[in-house]
Parts: structure tokens; sequence; C-alpha cells
């Protein structure tokens, strides 16, 4: 890991925007001043982004008793579902204690 005064000052998101254009165009410049039939020599590698630090956070651990993923009980659509059948149920029992 790099220590914070050598860590680049921008976002990481630009500053791998950035080296990459720049390793694009010197790809892009050793492709135009290629002397012979290896492209492979004349290219360089392409290098990875080491900003220094983790961009993303850990994942978290899911609590005893809790479901991980997706909850669809909490969509709205399934809140207003939920209440839709519910009221559909209760209007169902009213009519059958109003027939006796």
């Amino acid at each position: 890991m790099q220590r914070e005064e050598e860590r680049p000052r921008e976002r990481p998101a630009d500053h791998r925007r950035r080296t990459r254009r720049a390793e694009r165009h010197a790809t892009s410049e050793a492709i135009h001043t290629l002397e012979g039939d290896d492209i492979d020599a004349a290219v360089p590698g392409r290098s990875r982004h080491d900003v220094g630090h983790k961009t993303s956070p850990p994942p978290k651990s899911a609590k005893p008793g809790r479901r991980d993923g997706f909850k669809v009980w909490k969509t709205p659509f399934w809140k207003r579902r939920k209440a839709m059948r519910a009221d559909k149920a209760k209007a169902e029992r009213l009519l059958l204690t109003d027939d006796e």
C-alpha cells in the first residue's frame, strides 16, 4: 500500500481513466513508430491500477436470523399487493357476516 502523501489527489475513477488513456496513447505511438513485424514486442504492456487503497467497502456479514439478498416484501408493489389482498379478504368477511 502507498503512503498517504504518495496517493493521487484525485478520485480513483478519474485516476484510472487518465492512466488508461495515457497507456492507449503510448500504445498508439508505439504502433505508428513500429519498425519490424513483431507488434507484441513494440506495444507496452498494460499496467494494473494501484491507487493505494481499496475503493469498495468490505462485504458486510449477514446478521444471524436474517436473509441476505433482495427483500421483495419491502417493495412498494408488494406492500400494495398485500394491502389489496387484505382489503379484499376483509370485504369478503363483511359480506359473509352480513348474510348471516
